[in-house]
């Protein structure tokens, strides 16, 4: 690097969340690690994709919104659609089959962890009840829809160390889950570098670590698919995230493989551009240097 600095640490988390991650993205990433030597974290999502009740209840809520002339927010010109990022093939999957990921995959999520890269948690039974209802489910529901999804990593992978929730949503419920499932990290809360947060109206802190991702497009939208999503070349999208990275001793950047994994030239070429200047981690070896660097700084 150009600032004399000594050399980065960088990582790469993945939000494993559909059939079109698992069948195309995943393989193509374990491929891609392989070329560069290097270990990602896989954060996965034992349960199923999607919800007709939730998606039925968003689309009754955008129509009156349309039909009202309320203020839907900005639009998510940066963010790919869901038939863009999951192919037509996936989108029949997942509406017609939406299996249990974490069973019907199991020869693709035991590849990853017997090629060393981490496996973390995302979410619990269904990814689209903890994006768009987690505050519906309250403590015990909370309990209830993570039991089986974590019992059944844990009987196959292990404890793992870290954990990432569905659209970065989370509620004092699920920092209490941390605590109490015995999580070294969550990678939920914004922020620049990884750290303890405070628990309301009291002094301590929670016991996991937060390591936010501060390589990161508009909106908490992955940098790779705004790119893409708002048709820019690929020398650009390589050089934007470059840049980001560079702005940082440590960094951290995510996606999803059905993006990164069908895109996944732009992602090489990304590594390319690092060699030399970082090392690629996984997101707990990161806080772990991370910590030692903050302990003899």
């Amino acid at each position: 690097m150009s600032t004399g600095r000594s050399r980065g640490v960088f990582a790469l988390r993945f939000d494993v969340d559909s059939v079109t991650c698992l069948e195309r993205g995943v393989p193509t990433l374990l491929r891609l690690g392989e070329r560069h030597g290097v270990r990602f974290t896989f954060f996965v999502n034992m349960g199923r994709s999607f919800s007709w009740r939730h998606t039925v209840t968003r689309a009754l809520r955008s129509r009156r919104t349309r039909a009202t002339g309320e203020d839907a927010g900005p639009s998510p010109a940066n963010k790919l659609s869901a038939a863009a990022k999951l192919g037509r093939g996936g989108v029949l999957k997942t509406v017609l089959m939406n299996p249990r990921l974490g069973w019907r995959y199991r020869p693709t999520l035991d590849g990853l962890f017997e090629e060393g890269h981490e496996l973390g948690l995302h979410g619990g039974s269904n990814h689209a009840t903890w994006q768009y209802a987690l505050d519906e489910l309250g403590e015990d529901g909370l309990e209830r829809h993570v039991r089986l999804s974590f019992a059944a990593f844990r009987d196959r992978y292990g404890q793992p160390s870290g954990f990432a929730s569905p659209g970065f949503r989370y509620n004092e419920a699920v920092l209490d889950l941390m605590d109490r499932e015995g999580f070294k990290y969550a990678s939920d809360m914004p922020g620049e570098r990884p750290f303890r947060p405070p628990r309301p109206g009291a002094r301590r802190r929670y016991a996991h670590f937060q390591v936010p991702v501060n390589v990161i497009g508009e909106g908490s939208v992955p940098m790779i698919e705004q790119g893409v999503a708002l048709g820019r070349s690929s020398a650009r999208i390589v050089r934007d995230a470059v840049e980001r990275i560079h702005e940082r001793q440590f960094a951290l950047m995510y996606g999803h493989p059905y993006v990164e994994g069908v895109h996944w030239r732009l992602l090489d070429a990304i590594l390319t551009e690092l060699t030399g200047d970082y090392e690629v981690v996984t997101v707990a070896e990161y806080l772990r240097r991370w910590k030692e660097t903050a302990d003899h700084g």
